[in-house]
């Protein structure tokens, strides 16, 4: 772990730390470190570290004393938790540091400690775009009750990052069932227009999982499931000039079979 400090802490709030890093030599020495998105591990004083996320980066230049050109950096952060004792993360603890506490890039060890397995970040999201080593995981449970959305240009990936988290939802691993002779399996409904996740769930007969692929030729929708418009529009040509009694002799059709079916008729 690095103990050399990139600068100290100028300001501090609820909303913001503002961490002064002073001189050129330093940001350009660190400036991988210093990005928007990134982490710093700042000192409280104690053997405890506030852990914050990059939100800006403000250069200032001036001059010194000789009239030199000299450069400071305002780096603004958001604390998310606390780092206690340099081992374990805290999310929901966050004590702010005071002004001249140093400050640190979160380096590999603390983003490990960051984003560890616990009781409630669990599900496996993928890799910290920050470290490819670290694993980032979510709360399962919440990521998935509420609605996501992923998107990206033609052809960068979009279906295959869905397949790769609907693989770890039901258990596919290298074209393997991980769930086999297991009880507790997921259930997934996809609706693939254009068919792009067929290989991707189409496993051997022996790792007993089940695909149930509806497409043009097995997918069976019941009538009572389309409204009138539907239905007309299934049954009548619009664009004869005898459509309006096509649709007046189908609404007698309707009419005349719903009373028949029904109780007591």
């Amino acid at each position: 772990m690095s103990t050399n400090s990139i600068g100290q802490v100028l300001s501090c709030s609820p909303e913001a730390i503002i961490v002064l890093v002073d001189g050129l030599q330093v940001f350009e020495g660190r400036k991988a470190a210093l990005q928007v998105g990134r982490y710093l591990r700042i000192a409280q004083g104690n053997n405890d570290y506030t852990v914050a996320t990059i939100q800006n980066v403000r250069g200032i230049l001036t001059n010194d004393a000789d009239g030199k050109p000299k450069w400071q950096f305002h780096i603004q952060c958001q604390a998310v938790g606390t780092l206690v004792d340099d081992r374990t993360f805290e999310r929901a603890s966050v004590l702010l540091p005071v002004p001249t506490e140093p400050a640190f890039p979160a380096e590999k060890d603390t983003l490990d400690k960051l984003f560890a397995e616990d009781a409630n970040y669990q599900f496996p999201l993928g890799m910290l775009s920050l470290n490819k080593a670290t694993p980032l995981r979510v709360h399962g449970d919440r990521f998935f009750s509420k609605h996501i959305t992923i998107v990206g240009s033609t052809g960068s990936g979009k279906s295959c990052a869905v397949a790769r988290i609907l693989h770890d939802v039901v258990g596919i691993a290298d074209g393997a069932n991980s769930n086999l002779n297991k009880q507790n399996n997921s259930h997934v409904v996809i609706f693939d227009i254009h068919d792009e996740h067929t290989d991707a769930f189409t496993l051997a007969e022996e790792q007993s999982f089940t695909l149930n692929r509806l497409d043009i030729d097995t997918l069976r929708l019941p009538y009572w499931l389309m409204n009138s418009e539907e239905l007309e529009s299934m049954f009548t040509e619009s664009n004869e000039q005898n459509s309006h009694n096509q649709v007046s002799q189908f609404k007698q059709a309707v009419i005349l079979k719903k009373d028949e079916t029904q109780p007591g008729n």
